[in-house]
């Protein structure tokens, strides 16, 4: 079953992503509260890490479900 030890680091570093996206966008959005604009644009792409984690760890959940199924969908063909 080779997809049950690539399922943790997929959805791993999907959740890493996710984190260090909304680092970025609190360092972003913060500021506007505060009366700060016009933020660097890096700052910016650095929120579209939040999304890219959530599909990769999603993805990676998604294809370690599939893989367990069919898994167990052969052991029971091999079975009965």
């Amino acid at each position: 079953m080779p997809a049950a030890s690539a399922r943790p680091g997929m959805v791993r570093a999907g959740f890493v992503l996710f984190a260090v996206g909304l680092v970025f966008l609190a360092v972003t959005v913060l500021p506007f509260f505060f009366g700060a604009h016009d933020r660097p644009l890096w700052l910016n792409a650095g929120c579209l890490l939040a999304p890219a984690g959530l599909v990769l760890a999603v993805t990676g959940a998604l294809r370690a479900g599939r893989a367990d199924q069919r898994a167990a969908s052969a052991a029971v063909d091999r079975a009965g």
